[in-house]
């Protein structure tokens, strides 16, 4: 275990870095998207994709530790470099939120040993796909939506695939925003890959590593002890979109069962609606960034959040509904059932703490 003054040290080293990384990227944006609209984030993860500081755009925070564990099965540890830099927006093979986000991740060596990930996730001006911009609130199946990249490497080993690059600008209406929100990206993530390298020299990289595992047991720890000043009970909460925006006359059910019991918590999605036609549907990955946004809110706005969470909450999800579609069911609207679901959460939520419930 690391001493007190490593942890606080690695913890606000890693917030700095993640600051730095959102600055240059921001201050690099071509689009607007990322130079006012800010929609992107920037993250450290440690050897197993997972997050160690929460990025301003929350809802990114549980993704990264899906796209790793894509590219960590797929690769593996024996093909996987230092130099390296894996690209990916697909949201059923990397767990992207929808085609238009585009993340980058490179991997972080330092004595030998993989210490962690650098990353980054951007909202793309256009990917092809039926509608310009790549949003298609009338798409019926995930390849209305755009191009889609499994976690391919776009540099490897320091050496930058620009037939790759090429093939992404071609699916494009707008190959110059694109290009320059890619490049500027991919920068940013290599610049604390650097960094992160100079930190391992300075402090070693094994006591690096343990104050990683270190921070996120302390996330864990602090939602635990929420957890457990609830009573054990359980709760039930549902509501209603009112369409998928292709079949209009159909509602579309989120339902939300939230069980406690001995300091755990339990939270079941399975009875909501089947995937939907129309471009609603959700991973697992915005199922998880709702519900840790729900029960910091419900809970400990002071909770200090990262992926070590996960050790602590069962989240329930059904194959095939619109909380865990299944290919080739469309998402680019993802964020709009992101609202009503929390919305359900946080209802389901107040049974257990009703001062602090919306």
């Amino acid at each position: 275990m690391s001493d007190a003054i490593t942890l606080q040290i690695v913890r606000n080293r890693v917030a700095s870095l993640m600051q730095e990384m959102h600055y240059h990227f921001y201050r690099s944006g071509y689009s607007t998207i990322i130079r006012e609209s800010k929609d992107f984030s920037c993250a450290i993860l440690d050897e197993k994709g997972r997050l160690l500081v929460a990025p301003p755009m929350f809802f990114h925070a549980p993704v990264y530790r899906h796209f790793c564990g894509y590219v960590l099965d797929h690769y593996g540890l024996d093909n996987i470099f230092d130099g390296d830099v894996f690209v990916c927006n697909h949201p059923y093979d990397g767990g992207l939120p929808h085609v238009s986000d585009m993340g980058f991740v490179a991997p972080i060596f330092a004595d030998g040993t993989l210490v962690g990930f650098s990353g980054a996730v951007a909202h793309k001006a256009d990917v092809g796909g039926t509608n310009p911009g790549s949003n298609s609130p009338n798409a019926t199946e995930l390849y209305h939506e755009g191009l889609l990249l499994p976690p391919v490497k776009i540099t490897s080993d320091g050496r930058y695939n620009s037939d790759l690059e090429r093939v992404i600008l071609a699916n494009s209406r707008q190959p110059r925003l694109v290009q320059g929100d890619m490049l500027g990206k991919i920068a940013s993530v290599e610049m604390v890959v650097r960094r992160t390298k100079d930190m391992c020299a300075k402090l070693g990289a094994e006591n690096v590593r343990q104050a990683f595992q270190d921070l996120l047991a302390g996330a864990a720890g602090e939602l635990r002890a929420a957890i457990e000043t609830l009573p054990d009970g359980t709760s039930y909460a549902e509501g209603f979109m009112d369409s998928d925006g292709v079949d209009l006359a159909m509602p579309v059910r989120f339902a939300c069962h939230v069980t406690v019991k001995n300091g755990r918590m339990t939270l079941d999605f399975s009875k909501s609606a089947g995937q939907t036609r129309g471009p609603i549907n959700l991973r697992p990955s915005m199922v998880e960034a709702c519900v840790f946004y729900s029960l910091i809110g419900a809970l400990d706005p002071q909770i200090y959040y990262n992926d070590g969470m996960r050790d602590v909450v069962e989240i329930v999800v059904a194959p095939n509904t619109v909380t865990k579609a299944s290919p080739k069911a469309p998402v680019s609207n993802y964020q709009s059932a992101n609202l009503k679901l929390v919305d359900v959460i946080l209802e389901a939520l107040a049974y257990f703490k009703p001062e602090r419930a919306v």
